[in-house]
């Protein structure tokens, strides 16, 4: 499956995927990576790091560019690893270099904070 939904709900994806994203998920992580790419293989394991310690506040969605280009031409993904914020149904920001669980954390209080669950919260003190 080239777009997975890492520790959120599957009906939602269902939904993104038939429609394209035509339909933008509210807030979301939409990380683009690809099968040979080592360091997306690295910052597959921090991302999905983060969406453990996030939960539901967000939704994180994996998207393998090879098999859904169009998705990744959608979002002028040219490189991967690649990183979407989506915020309030809009692209908010864009990376397209390996980030490290300190630069995604920041990255992720600074756009997101008001979404950040108690949890969150704690874990980032």
């Amino acid at each position: 499956m080239a777009v997975k939904l890492i520790g959120a709900k599957l009906r939602k994806m269902s939904k993104m995927i038939k429609n394209n994203l035509d339909i933008m998920p509210e807030n979301a992580v939409l990380y683009f990576d690809n099968d040979w790419c080592a360091q997306c293989y690295s910052e597959t394991n921090v991302v999905k790091e983060f969406a453990q310690i996030v939960g539901d506040a967000v939704h994180f969605y994996e998207i393998n560019v090879n098999e859904k280009p169009k998705l990744a031409t959608k979002f002028a993904v040219w490189s991967a690893p690649s990183i979407v914020l989506i915020k309030n149904g809009h692209k908010v920001d864009q990376f397209n270099k390996f980030l490290d669980l300190n630069q995604f954390k920041t990255l992720f209080d600074y756009y997101f904070s008001a979404l950040k669950s108690k949890e969150v919260k704690e874990h980032a003190r």
